[in-house]
């Protein structure tokens, strides 16, 4: 898989180590956004899945450390969950990497590798969650409103839809 380094930060490989961290995402306080929270053996499966989508699709989970210190900071992917119609560019950071730029500067690096093999993906966003939507909407994304209607058919919960698409 490759490894994306940007000023900043080092978009690289999952290893085993960096479950810790996915776990307090996934089973902490603001995980409700993402269908939590989880028990820890949930976020272990959703780790291992998300890691599994190279190997599948091509694309799937980077871990992201910080280049100065390689401090593990958070998650970004490009992926497909087994109901996903199409591919997602999703972000996850730890309370410790929140509010600095990093979630952005990550996103963007996917987003930017997403669009060497894909000319359009989409990310799930909480609506209540105002700082991913505004990441989303600083990487250029678009809402789909037609894509968020579809999805209201399905549940009364649906995440906002933003559209990622290749420039002309």
């Amino acid at each position: 898989m490759p490894v994306i380094e940007t000023v900043r930060l080092r978009l690289r490989a999952p290893r085993i180590e960096d479950l810790t961290l996915w776990t307090e995402i996934f089973t902490g306080p603001g995980s409700t956004g993402i269908g939590g929270p989880y028990t820890p053996e949930d976020a272990w499966t959703e780790f291992s899945y998300y890691t599994a989508g190279w190997m599948l699709h091509g694309h799937g989970l980077w871990s992201v450390e910080r280049l100065s210190d390689t401090v593990l900071l958070g998650f970004v992917h490009l992926g497909l969950e087994w109901d996903d119609d199409e591919p997602e560019l999703g972000y996850l950071f730890g309370a410790h990497a929140q509010g600095q730029g990093y979630a952005r500067e990550a996103a963007a690096a996917a987003r930017d590798h997403g669009f060497d093999l894909l000319d359009t993906f989409v990310s799930y966003v909480d609506p209540a969650n105002a700082p991913s939507n505004r990441l989303a909407l600083a990487l250029g994304a678009t809402r789909d409103t037609v894509a968020e209607a579809a999805m209201r058919d399905i549940s009364d919960d649906a995440p906002h839809v933003w559209r990622h698409r290749r420039a002309a």
